[in-house]
């Protein structure tokens, strides 16, 4: 059993509904350190709005696209269908839904962020 360092008496048993329980609280200097990072990402990414960027995530995820938006909390890429599949490997058929698909991803989950063109 986990006991949260915040509560100093251990944990509490509770029979039936009492009122909220608190079942995670972020380290005190937490909120701060990310409006930081945060702040230091859209200050990145804003001057680079309709360009090609590579991205990739804490899991190790890899996207390209063109950069759309960043709203503080999301970056928006506008991706190419084509990318990734090698000449002579295309897929036959493509819908119109494939073209111009905008992937969301959030804003710190990204581990790296490179500009392309």
């Amino acid at each position: 059993m986990y006991t949260n360092p915040m509560h100093p008496q251990g944990p509490q048993v509770h029979h039936g509904h009492q009122g909220p329980h608190m079942l995670y609280q972020a380290e005190p200097n937490w909120q701060h350190m990310m409006k930081h990072k945060r702040d230091a990402l859209m200050h990145a990414l804003h001057p680079h709005m309709g360009r090609k960027i590579r991205v990739t995530t804490i899991d190790g995820h890899t996207h390209e696209g063109v950069l759309i938006n960043a709203d503080g909390h999301h970056v928006y890429l506008n991706t190419d269908p084509h990318h990734g599949h090698q000449q002579g490997h295309h897929r036959p058929i493509y819908t119109p839904a494939q073209y111009n698909q905008i992937l969301t991803l959030v804003l710190f989950e990204l581990l790296v962020i490179l500009l392309l063109a």
